[in-house]
């Protein structure tokens, strides 16, 4: 079988396959089947170098994307008694803490805390530190904070000493109290999975070692997506062994946001100075006009390893650039063109997306495909996890298999007779006799009875899930053992719409809890099957669970990548939008925001449609809409445009010109008042020196390392020349 699979790759990629004796870096432009090479490469280690699966671990950075590699393995050699270890960095660093997270200082029995989780926690923080604010949702911001400290690993006492801003102190504070609870409850979240593997691997050699000897290889998929702190723990798991292959693109490196290093991949070199560097350019998604007008914008970008993909498919249809009067005419015209595919194309819904660079853009296109009957999902809307009875279920498993106080008290709440009062009064009695929720309630039962009489049923319900919990049956028996004895199924009214919906969401959940019962190997796992359910259930994505429905998809062009569709509608190409108006603060921001455009057009198999507003009034971006500088940026001999389409009723359009491309379009340049080579001086960043005079804007090279080069408005009245 692997014979007949080499056979069938191109020569970059049989190489990449091959070669095992030294570190190999993989720059695979998109669609170039490095699916395929990785696992290949999986199958050959096993096949050809004898490597025993399970030292082979191969981490990625989605759900989706592991069980994609999984099954490709599975197909090529079906029935191996050991699996290689294919998973994502978080469920790895989880599987490491589980094993050894006693020696800094946490129980194996962690529970990993969601994003509501955190919101609730910082909430009551908030409350108990009286941070007033002004802000709506404050928790998101403080969290988002709170992240960066710890990505940053910084405590809470050093971010307070560093800023000098009056309402961070108070958000250092909540850092404090929110870090002190995790602790007290045996709570991670999300950041702390990677941080504190980072910490075990660091502090202890010897755990380091053992972990490093149970791989005999170890292949990282998306590498260009990978911060300072996922790259120590691949060094360390390699140390001074060859063992290592690592796939990614550095024009797809689009999630600086989280931490992700371009530099880490441009540079793989400086660590690993033995190591390969082969290219797959040979792309097998996209036609040729597409991956022409990719590779030529994208080569604007000077920070890269340069590289430009081919197809054999040399047919195809030029790339449309459609500029409209507003943004409902945006939406009117996408609308129309995806019936006219539909209709007379023999495209089907499910074969398109519309790409946008900020939620905020979809509003448009969700109103003018309900009106105009486009059946459509929104990616990153209202998802599956969220919905109030998955999140019930959850509590219900949670509080029995974690013993989680903020499930139970999630549980208070659909529970009869019990209301806010009667809960706090059990959270205040379980603290003073230093029990979790779940121990008091089924082990106190005079306490509990002199607090409520309505409490009979849940708590005998919760006796009798843990057993089954204990004997590690049947997550969808455990599950359905809850929702029976609880009452909950019974207060369920089938005469409800919102009930029945609540109940065809249970049972889909239940269909994802039979799947997984089938997919567990008792064998092969050592940790409780619901153990092990609920920590993939909270380390899954909201991209993970897409399903395959003939509806458009909206989404953004960051939930976009690592996807591929027929035909793409890029909208909202617009100045200040995308590029976003913090882009030109630096240059790497800027080179970030091509890369996402870049990413989203090769997204395409057969068809592109760009589009942006002109003349329109947006807060969004506080002002009249025009093109964005990227439609400068586009080669003009590579698309056809047509401008000012105006709507004068659904079926009525006018537009002023349709054709090729031309220079007309470009914006006017301003005059400056400087030159390259002149000082001005910035009231925030300070003195600078003027690297080079771009339209409206100057690249100005400030004195100040910290500030760097950064693009500043020439209409800013924030600067002098000097």
């Amino acid at each position: 079988m692997i014979k007949e699979l080499l056979k069938e790759l191109n020569d970059e990629q049989l190489d990449s396959v091959i070669t095992t004796d030294v570190p190999v870096r993989i720059i695979a432009g998109a669609g170039s089947g490095k699916t395929r090479v990785i696992t290949t490469k999986i199958a050959y280690l096993i096949e050809k170098e004898g490597i025993y699966p399970p030292k082979i671990l191969a981490v990625t950075f989605t759900n989706k994307a592991a069980q994609e590699m999984k099954d490709r393995v599975n197909k090529i050699i079906p029935n191996l008694d050991r699996n290689p270890l294919i998973t994502t960095f978080h469920s790895f660093c989880v599987r490491v803490l589980r094993e050894d997270c006693e020696d800094i200082g946490i129980s194996k029995d962690f529970t990993i805390i969601d994003a509501s989780d955190q919101a609730k926690i910082i909430r009551d923080i908030i409350k108990k530190l009286d941070i007033s604010t002004d802000k709506n949702r404050p928790e998101r911001k403080i969290l988002s904070k709170i992240s960066n400290w710890k990505a940053k690993q910084i405590d809470w006492n050093e971010a307070y000493e560093e800023t000098f801003n009056f309402e961070e102190k108070k958000w250092a504070k909540a850092y404090r109290d929110y870090q002190q609870y995790l602790y007290d409850k045996n709570y991670l979240d999300f950041d702390d999975l990677i941080l504190k593997v980072h910490k075990l691997f660091n502090e202890n050699i010897q755990i380091r070692e053992k972990w490093r000897n149970r791989f005999d290889y170890i292949m990282v998929d998306e590498f260009q997506d990978t911060n300072y702190t996922q790259f120590d723990l691949v060094k360390w798991l390699t140390g001074s062994k060859n063992n290592l292959t690592v796939v990614g693109d550095p024009d797809q490196t689009i999630y600086s946001w989280r931490g992700a290093k371009v530099n880490i991949i441009l540079n793989f070199k400086n660590e690993f100075a033995n190591s390969r560097t082969i290219m797959l350019t040979e792309n097998y998604r996209s036609t040729k006009p597409i991956l022409d007008i990719a590779n030529n914008f994208i080569d604007n970008n000077k920070n890269r390893e340069k590289k430009d993909i081919f197809t054999q498919k040399k047919a195809g249809e030029i790339v449309q650039v459609k500029e409209v009067a507003s943004r409902n005419f945006e939406a009117k015209f996408v609308t129309k063109k995806i019936k006219e595919l539909v209709e007379e194309n023999n495209y089907k819904y499910s074969d398109i997306f519309v790409l946008y660079r900020t939620n905020a853009w979809s509003q448009e296109f969700e109103k003018e495909f309900q009106n105009q009957k486009v059946p459509f999902q929104l990616i990153g809307g209202f998802k599956f996890r969220d919905r109030k009875v998955i999140k019930d279920v959850t509590a219900l498993l949670r509080s029995v298999v974690f013993k989680d106080d903020l499930a139970m008290e999630r549980v208070f709440t659909f529970t009869p007779k019990v209301g806010a009062v009667t809960a706090s009064k059990l959270k205040i009695a379980s603290e003073q006799l230093n029990l979790n929720l779940f121990d008091f309630l089924t082990s106190q039962n005079q306490e509990v009875n002199q607090i409520s009489k309505n409490l009979n049923e849940l708590v005998a319900c919760l006796i009798k899930a843990r057993e089954i919990f204990e004997e590690n049956k049947s997550i969808l028996k455990l599950t359905e053992t809850l929702i029976k004895e609880s009452g909950y199924r019974d207060r369920l009214d089938l005469k409800d719409k919102e009930d029945i919906e609540a109940l065809q969401n249970l049972e889909a959940y239940y269909d994802q809890m039979e799947k997984y019962d089938n997919y567990y190997n008792e064998s092969e796992n050592e940790l409780n099957r619901a153990v092990m359910f609920l920590q993939e259930e909270a380390l899954s994505s909201d991209e993970d669970n897409q399903s395959e429905i003939n509806k458009v998809t909206l989404l953004t062009i960051h939930s976009a990548k690592g996807l591929e569709n027929k035909v793409v509608f890029i909208v909202g190409l617009n100045k200040d939008v995308f590029p976003s108006k913090m882009s030109f603060l630096s240059i790497e921001n800027l080179e970030e925001e091509r890369r996402a455009f870049y990413v989203a057009i090769t997204r395409a198999q057969e068809r592109v449609f760009i589009s942006y507003v002109s003349g329109e009034y947006s807060y969004i971006s506080n002002g009249e809409l025009g093109p964005s500088r990227f439609i400068q940026e586009l080669n003009p001999e590579l698309y056809e445009i047509e401008k000012s389409i105006y709507f004068h009723s659904n079926t009525d359009v006018s537009s002023t010109y349709k054709g090729k491309a031309n220079l007309e379009f470009r914006p006017d340049k301003l005059e400056a008042g400087v030159i390259k080579g002149d000082k001005i001086k910035h009231m925030i960043f300070g003195d600078g020196l003027v690297v080079k005079v771009i339209d409206r804007y100057i690249s100005v090279a400030f004195s100040d390392p910290k500030q760097g080069v950064k693009m500043i408005p020439i209409s800013s009245s924030a600067w002098e020349k000097i």
